[in-house]
């Protein structure tokens, strides 16, 4: 569906989906808290547009903090799971499907390896919004190149354990998105 698309009532929904009323009222509530749906009353419930731009904003606050703590506090293992993942991450550099993914999972076990849960969370709540602007730069060879290139820093700097490297390969790497957005799709 696209933004401004109206969703199909709940009864047609959640038979489609194959879950109950009940549940599909707590995922539609817990998608309009996250600005994902909007709801109208006595219209229905539409996708929203989402503004990859203001995501970024909180990103570029937190993931960079995040990266931080995970260089601070991470464990054996969950630096071996980033070495794992970015090393994925580079075999799939020409896949950008799998490359979506993989750069997905790389950003969680970033959060995950801060080894704070205020922020894990956070982190988590957002990743389905942020769905959007990481399939868009994987849809970009150049953009996934630099993002390699961007992690694969930031995996390092984690595993030395410097703290300020890891922010920074973060905000490098967010910056490379920023970028890619503002210069809008490319022509079909």
């Amino acid at each position: 569906m696209q933004p401004g698309d109206r969703l199909p009532p709940e009864r047609e929904l959640a038979t489609e989906l194959g879950i109950s009323r009940p549940a599909l009222r707590e995922a539609t509530r817990r998608l309009v808290d996250l600005g994902v749906l909007r709801a109208r009353q006595g219209s229905g419930t539409y996708v929203a547009e989402v503004d990859p731009g203001e995501l970024l904003v909180v990103r570029l606050r937190l993931e960079p903090l995040a990266a931080e703590l995970a260089a601070r506090h991470r464990s054996g293992d969950a630096l071996a799971e980033l070495e794992r993942l970015a090393a994925a991450l580079d075999a799939a550099v020409s896949e950008p499907e799998a490359f979506a993914s993989l750069d997905i999972r790389l950003h969680e076990a970033v959060a995950e390896a801060s080894g704070n849960g205020v922020l894990i969370g956070v982190l988590a709540n957002l990743a389905d919004v942020l769905r959007y602007s990481r399939r868009r730069t994987a849809g970009s060879d150049p953009l996934r190149r630099l993002a390699v290139r961007d992690l694969n820093d930031l995996v390092r700097a984690i595993g030395v354990r410097d703290a300020a490297a890891a922010g920074d390969a973060m905000r490098r790497h967010l910056r490379a998105v920023e970028a890619d957005l503002q210069r809008g799709p490319a022509p079909a």
